[in-house]
């Protein structure tokens, strides 16, 4: 989102390009990251740019009123932001190069911060940068500030970090583990708090990953649900019984009054987690500019069409010819077995009711189909590379597009079909409450298990009485944590709400006041609670024990004449 919002051209408005437009346009004219950065900054600012959720209401407009892109070719990286200026007739904008051995991440709001547009190895910046922010404001340098551009043209995401923020927090914690303990996933609108050792530091640009990073590594983090942290999608009432990590749009009241909200009482919730993959995704893809390869063989586009959880990764070389026929196949609104979207679309809807209980065995066969490609990729490109070294004549590198291209296109549709394959597998194992564990044999009860409920969900679903009721023999119900937490615009907010931290297991309902009495309390009950039961299971198992040996034993002197029946 973006301080300023544009008309468009087709609108009456003046602004010409959108961020497609100008990168199909880079992409064609530019051979660098720099060029590519340069044109479009240059086209924006000279026609106008406007963002793509134009519908003509510029409230409603603002969202998606900015841009924010990695730029790479096979020696630098850089991360652009653009938005319109305050005219609507031209752009302001801003790119800042990745240090090398870092990842930066960008998700749905501006990342670059303090902009130093003397040090042009790293920055590249619109003429009209500082200019805008002070005629409006949005810089004051007698603050003693220096200007920072996510503070001035970005909005306050405030409600809305938990799509933002915290995707950002989870990629760099997950590609560097080592950050956690001065890396929080609780910011403010800006992601001006939550990192340093007291959580007063903005967060950072980029990090330097704890190890180097292969591409299968960052085909994993694509697919993560937040399992594991306070925020995991496979746990909590809303993950229903089986952990389904989706997390759908509630009814309109204007389809239906009594079930319906509006958008304003949708805005005022908490909101749902936004994780890595979401099923939403129409495809995520990866980009590789290797330096070390030719630029025939050495530029590839990773496709994963649908979600990334439920979808394998495959490559596109950038100079194939054209691209695979079974990745532009179909139609959203008709599956077809042609398409790679409709099999991996159906089979994350079929398994996704049966989430934690299926996702370990899709995990295992992604992993063995990037297995396969990566050993068939190393094949062809050796021979790729071969064919490209043996001449410099113009045929030579056709011969080398002509193999990429049909790699490309027989992998594709291999893939398509290995999950097809999957599907029929998986569909014959797993139904209603059943997964089947031994298919050989009669006996029924041997060839299934259960697909079991946790006792969190039938507490809180209401089974032994009304919500968070817990069973017989128990005081408490098992603790929720309040999952999905909105951003707050300081840290003192985040103390004075959640007095304990964000790692203290609050327990329903939240408004509960916590004291350091009250949670001796807590604590001392669950213990009381845990030595009742076993004190109860020690006893109902030593009179169990007693009564079956002598029921057992008035059997047996039955069974030998001892004793006539109405006695037992």
């Amino acid at each position: 989102s973006a301080v300023f919002v544009s008309r468009p051209k087709f609108d009456n408005g003046s602004a010409i390009f959108c961020m497609e437009t100008l990168t199909e346009i880079a992409l064609e004219r530019c051979e660098t990251a720099r060029c590519a950065i340069q044109t479009m900054g240059n086209l924006a600012m000279a026609y106008g740019f406007y963002g793509p959720e134009w519908n003509g209401d510029k409230i409603s407009a603002q969202d998606e009123a900015g841009e924010g892109l990695s730029i790479s070719d096979p020696t630098e990286t850089w991360i652009f932001h653009i938005l319109p200026d305050d005219t609507g007739k031209s752009a302001i904008w801003v790119a800042k190069r990745v240090p090398d051995g870092h990842i930066a991440a960008v998700a749905n709001q501006f990342t670059i911060g303090y902009v130093d547009v003397t040090d042009a190895r790293n920055f590249m910046a619109s003429s009209n940068l500082y200019t805008v922010a002070l005629k409006h404001n949005l810089w004051i340098p007698a603050s003693g500030r220096p200007f920072h551009f996510a503070l001035a043209y970005g909005t306050n995401r405030h409600q809305s970090a938990f799509a933002c923020t915290r995707r950002i927090w989870r990629i760099y914690t997950l590609a560097a583990p080592s950050l956690l303990p001065i890396f929080s996933g609780y910011s403010d609108g800006y992601a001006q708090i939550g990192y340093g050792e007291d959580y007063r530091e903005p967060y950072p640009f980029s990090v330097k990953p704890d190890r180097l990073l292969s591409v299968y590594d960052v085909m994993n983090i694509t697919r993560d649900q937040f399992e594991g942290t306070a925020f995991d999608l496979t746990k909590g009432l809303d993950a229903g019984m089986f952990g389904d990590p989706m997390r759908f749009v509630p009814r309109s009241v204007r389809t239906d009054p009594i079930e319906g909200i509006s958008l304003l009482q949708y805005q005022k919730g908490l909101g749902w987690q936004r994780p890595l993959s979401l099923w939403r995704t129409a495809y995520a893809s990866i980009t590789q500019s290797r330096k070390a390869l030719p630029d025939v063989i050495g530029g590839v586009t990773w496709i994963a069409q649908y979600a990334p959880h439920f979808s394998s990764f495959v490559p596109v070389y950038t100079n194939a010819a054209t691209s695979p026929s079974s990745l532009k196949a179909g139609t959203q609104y008709k599956l077809d077995k042609a398409s790679n979207w409709w099999i991996h679309c159906l089979t994350g809807n079929y398994l996704s009711r049966w989430y934690v209980h299926t996702i370990d065995e899709v995990k295992s066969f992604q992993r063995q189909i990037e297995s396969e490609i990566a050993v068939s990729m190393k094949l062809m490109e050796a021979e790729a590379l071969s064919i490209y070294s043996r001449s410099n004549s113009f045929e030579q590198p056709k011969q080398v597009i002509s193999l990429i291209t049909i790699y490309s296109e027989e992998t594709a549709i291999k893939v398509r079909d290995q999950w097809w394959d999957f599907f029929f597998i998986v569909a014959g194992k797993y139904r209603d409450i059943y997964k089947v564990v031994n298919p050989h044999t009669e006996e029924f009860l041997n060839a299934y298990t259960l697909l079991s409920v946790p006792r969190s969900f039938m507490e809180w679903s209401g089974f032994w009485g009304p919500p968070g009721t817990p069973p017989p023999g128990d005081t408490r119900p098992l603790p929720v944590k309040p999952v999905n937490v909105p951003s707050e615009d300081s840290l003192e907010i985040y103390d004075s709400k959640y007095p304990f931290g964000m790692d203290f297991t609050y327990t329903w309902p939240f408004n509960y006041i916590y004291t350091k009495a009250s949670i001796e309390e807590i604590n001392s009950d669950r213990n009381a609670d845990r030595w009742l039961g076993v004190f109860i299971g020690l006893s109902i198992g030593i009179i169990g024990s007693c009564v079956c040996t002598y029921i057992m034993n008035r059997y047996t002197k039955q069974k030998n004449f001892y004793l006539p029946i109405q006695d037992l």
